[in-house]
């Protein structure tokens, strides 16, 4: 269960790294002033910068559920082939959500894309919770 959490850890170290490249593209480019970042208010931000930024946010909202219950299992030594495969599952199902949501942001892609990363979020849940 230790590597896909790693790997939901890295997606938000990549995410981190996109917003700096995104933040200091629209800095030096002009699209953004450097008051902006004081209190996020001012001339509307570059379109690849607030997706980035959503994107960031978003794998605060969601994945934390997911954080609980991988640590639930290594904690209490539940791992099974069915966890981890509803474990990698969303893990998957989130890079791909991410991917689309900074690039095309089609909105009907990333609708369903997270709906299949909480049907594995739950999924893994059901298991888990079964198995207290």
């Amino acid at each position: 269960m230790i590597y896909p959490l790693s790997m939901m850890l890295l997606l938000v170290l990549i995410l981190f790294g996109l917003l700096f490249i995104a933040r200091m593209s629209a800095l030096y480019t002009k699209k953004v002033d450097l008051k902006y970042f004081e209190v996020f208010k001012g001339a509307k931000p570059p379109s690849y910068l607030t997706k980035v930024t959503n994107n960031l946010n978003n794998v605060f909202e969601v994945p934390p559920l997911f954080y609980m219950a991988a640590t639930l299992v290594m904690v209490l030594n539940l791992e099974t082939d069915s966890i981890l495969f509803n474990a990698w599952s969303f893990v998957i199902a989130r890079y791909i959500h991410s991917f689309i949501h900074i690039t095309n942001n089609n909105y009907l892609m990333r609708g369903g894309i997270f709906t299949v990363s909480i049907y594995f979020l739950v999924m893994l849940w059901w298991e888990l919770i079964g198995k207290l």
